[in-house]
């Protein structure tokens, strides 16, 4: 008899942390033989990694409607359009069973909140299975990204919540009343896979791009350009440690702001006005960001808001200290007093005072990042991560797992 799959629901394809890490665990799930498959509700830049890995079912192959922003309007306020609606996610549901009935799905693994819509509007054939949710977002996320109906209903629905981060876990279970007994904390990050491709990086790459010199010393930031990322905030205390710090040779790089980010133009503003354009360089999305991270000498995670991001980890993994707010997330939990400077939520003041020590203090920065990084290689064994929600599965769906690789 056939073996039942796994059936993982990404929201889309793009080089982002919970859709990297999706992709480390499918990986190292396929290792251990775990038969799986992926529905991919919209596309990105790791698609073809995701193909590499999993077969995959698009949600996103139907055919849309364009029309002008007025038409679209009117459209909306009449009942044809509402049929048309309705017509469209008949059909796309009708083709979504049809292609995942060939799969013999025994279990849905839901990455992300912001499949709560897809799996209460696309998948209600697959509503009688067991349901396992990893989550990755915090309050202002569920707000964009989630409708309370749809988000409410999957958690009835999820059997095992798995959080990035014990601030995560605790939002889930005061916020949504979620039982505690049924919370893991749990995140990946493939140390050797990392640790192999530093190797061979580009350890030069802001010298050869951007014209950096040698000395510089770098202070990092990274992500999509977004307002709950702080772009604006890592500007700012750029501000105050550039010119606290001159004439020394302090540079802030932004791993991930592109003109594609509806905030881009502003904090480029900004940053020219400051007259530090020289100083402050954005870096378009890219494939290549562990070669920039690898050039840091201080990572600034200055988000209002994140649950437990990869590069935080990355950037540790890599002995680079790491500053950030509390009460904005899962990254003092593991940064504490001995990996960085946890400092007050949103206190601009103390995080340049951090950076400042760090930057005037080599010595400080090697031990700091030494401890980050053993650490992670302690709180993030590879194997014993990828065992926990291997076991996890098993609860709900009993598998044959070998080192065999999945077919």
């Amino acid at each position: 008899m056939e073996q039942k799959k796994i059936l993982f629901v990404s929201h889309d394809a793009n080089r982002a942390g919970s859709q990297l890490l999706l992709l480390q665990l499918l990986r190292l799930l396929k290792e251990r033989g775990v038969p799986m498959h992926l529905l991919l509700c919209s596309g990105g830049e790791l698609e073809k990694d995701f193909e590499e890995v999993v077969g995959v079912t698009r949600l996103y192959q139907n055919i849309k409607v364009t029309s002008t922003p007025l038409t679209g309007k009117l459209l909306k306020k009449v009942p044809l359009y509402k049929y048309y609606q309705q017509h469209s996610a008949q059909k796309i549901n009708e083709r979504i069973a049809t292609e995942l009935a060939h799969q013999n799905i025994g279990l849905v693994f839901i990455n992300s909140i912001a499949n709560a819509g897809v799996y209460y509007d696309f998948l209600k054939f697959l509503h009688h299975l067991p349901l396992v949710l990893f989550v990755h977002e915090l309050g202002m996320s569920v707000k964009v990204y989630t409708h309370e109906k749809q988000l409410n209903f999957m958690l009835k629905k999820t059997g095992h919540l798995i959080a990035v981060s014990n601030a995560v876990a605790n939002y889930y279970i005061k916020k949504f009343d979620y039982p505690e007994s049924q919370v893991s904390t749990f995140t990946l990050i493939d140390h050797e896979h990392i640790d192999q491709k530093v190797k061979s990086v580009q350890r030069d790459i802001l010298e050869k791009t951007y014209h950096v010199p040698q000395d510089a010393i770098v202070i990092g930031g990274c992500g999509n350009a977004e307002w709950r990322k702080g772009n604006d905030i890592f500007n700012w205390i750029a501000k105050r440690v550039i010119h606290k710090t001159s004439p020394l040779p302090v540079y802030f790089v932004w791993i991930g702001a592109g003109p594609q980010h509806e905030i881009y133009e502003l904090i480029e503003s900004d940053i020219r006005l400051m007259g530090l354009s020289d100083k402050i360089i954005l870096v378009p999305p890219t494939p290549h960001a562990l070669d920039y991270i690898n050039r840091f000498d201080v990572l600034l995670l200055s988000s209002r808001e994140d649950p437990y991001p990869l590069v935080v980890l990355e950037a540790a993994l890599q002995e680079i200290p790491v500053v950030c707010f509390e009460d904005a997330g899962g990254a003092p939990e593991l940064i504490e007093s001995d990996a960085g400077f946890v400092v007050p939520y949103m206190d601009i003041s103390a995080a340049s005072e951090a950076i400042i020590q760090l930057v005037l203090d080599p010595s400080l920065r090697e031990m700091l990042g030494r401890n980050g990084r053993k650490k992670v290689l302690e709180r993030h064994n590879t194997d014993k991560s990828v065992a926990s929600v291997e076991a996890i599965i098993q609860k709900y769906l009993p598998l044959q797992v070998s080192e065999k690789q999945n077919q």
